[in-house]
């Protein structure tokens, strides 16, 4: 236990140092490339939504993406405020505003900054969270313009998808990579492909699955699942703004679990479950509570005071209710409501009666103590998402457009479920075990 606390503050004090660093080293590069690339790109990014005679698929990529939140990302890269320095820019990222201290006007404010400057504005801080996407984002804004920005993000997670999938059908695992696919369909995948916002988790996600994929055998033998599970939660809190990262957790944490089949007993099962549960949470609130810290201790600007405040109000009870519980059932329901379409009910629906027909016959037919506690954390993976509800039941509710992506979750548990049972029974290994 020793080591593992050891190994775990080691890695996660050395991972806020790097954060701080990178994003000091950013905030040292020049902005007048990149702003005269996203100016050039205006049209592309806003304008044309409001052109009678203007790109009919541009307004659609428009629509589908969050665009709000991809307009900040970009003013955050833009900033260079006169009498603060690249580590207090680090810390606060800063951006000029429209709106008043509670509403941002994100959309309206770029181009206004931009073409005018910032008479007339505010400036805002948004130092509740790390902004590492401005490590990859800002070198390429100061490289190109922001639609082939665009063009990169969908290439790069189409890269990333077709590599999983060529990974998974190598190592013989086709089931995984097809239940990544299965997924990520379950996530309105147009709206991740178009939205830098939208597409950080899921490219951790891949990252994540592609590394089990290659390296599970070594990471074995090496016994190093828990630093790597502390690392995705880390990387998830470094790099994304709270839209759905359990699925950071999730998916990796199921694959994980049918690689490990039953060559583990079942007691290792769930210790290791546990542990690596454990390390990303760890990774995860540790790196994001770091940041309150370090902007504090460095800046003294109150970040973890506004954060810690901000917190209570995103895990209270959805519009005051007395009870945490009170909320879940309406927020669950705004989750829910984001599949209009009844191809999702019916994809759920046969994947759930697949997952407890394939339960079934493995337990009438070959059941064993290592692969009932293989399920049975699966079955416990399918149900994050109801927990993180519970826990950011506001939160995921005022957001519910983005943040009912934490069902891919349980998609990928069930799928998960069907592959554990069935490898079995491929195998022939029908020993019961009592």
């Amino acid at each position: 236990m020793k080591r593992r606390i050891r190994n775990v503050l080691i890695i996660l004090i050395c991972s806020v140092a790097a954060g701080i660093f990178l994003l000091t080293l950013v905030f040292l590069l020049p902005v007048e490339a990149a702003r005269k690339h996203v100016e050039e790109s205006l049209y592309e990014m806003l304008e044309v939504a409001e052109d009678p005679e203007g790109s009919a698929e541009r307004k659609e990529i428009i629509n589908l993406k969050e665009n709000f939140t991809d307009c900040l990302m970009v003013q955050n890269a833009l900033e260079k405020v006169e009498g603060q320095g690249p580590l207090a820019h680090a810390m606060n990222i800063y951006h000029y505003d429209l709106g008043n201290e509670s509403t941002w006007l994100t959309e309206e404010s770029l181009p206004v900054f931009l073409r005018r400057g910032e008479e007339g504005m505010y400036l805002r801080e948004y130092s509740r969270y790390w902004h590492g996407y401005l490590v990859v984002l800002k070198p390429l804004l100061m490289c190109m313009s922001w639609v082939y920005v665009e063009k990169l993000l969908l290439f790069v997670q189409g890269g990333l998808l077709l590599a999983v999938l060529g990974a998974a059908f190598y190592r013989r695992r086709a089931g995984i990579g097809l239940g990544v696919l299965y997924t990520f369909l379950f996530m309105k995948p147009l709206r991740i492909w178009f939205s830098l916002a939208m597409s950080v988790c899921w490219l951790i996600t891949l990252t994540a699955v592609l590394v089990l994929l290659l390296g599970f055998d070594r990471m074995e033998t090496k016994k190093r699942h828990e630093e790597f599970f502390l690392l995705v939660g880390i990387l998830t809190a470094y790099m994304d703004f709270l839209t759905y990262p359990v699925v950071t957790l999730g998916v990796p944490l199921c694959v994980w679990l049918v690689q490990a089949g039953e060559r583990k007993g079942w007691k290792e099962t769930l210790r290791q479950t546990f542990w690596n549960c454990a390390c990303w949470a760890v990774g995860y609130v540790g790196m994001w509570g770091m940041k309150w810290v370090a902007a504090d201790v460095i800046c003294r600007t109150g970040t973890l005071r506004d954060a810690v405040w901000s917190v209570i109000n995103r895990t209270s009870p959805l519009d005051g209710y007395g009870s945490v519980f009170s909320g879940v059932e309406r927020t669950l329901a705004a989750v829910l409501g984001q599949y209009d379409s009844p191809l999702y009910a019916i994809g759920f629906w046969v994947l759930f009666l697949a997952a407890l027909l394939s339960v079934g016959c493995r337990m009438a037919k070959g059941r064993s103590r290592e692969w009932g506690m293989s399920a049975a954390c699966l079955a416990a993976a399918a149900l994050f998402p109801v927990g993180w509800l519970v826990l950011t039941q506001n939160h995921t509710a005022i957001h519910c457009i983005f943040t009912f992506r934490i069902m891919g979750v349980s998609v990928m548990a069930l799928w998960c479920m069907v592959l554990c049972s069935v490898q079995g029974l491929d195998r022939g290994t029908l020993i019961r075990k009592r």
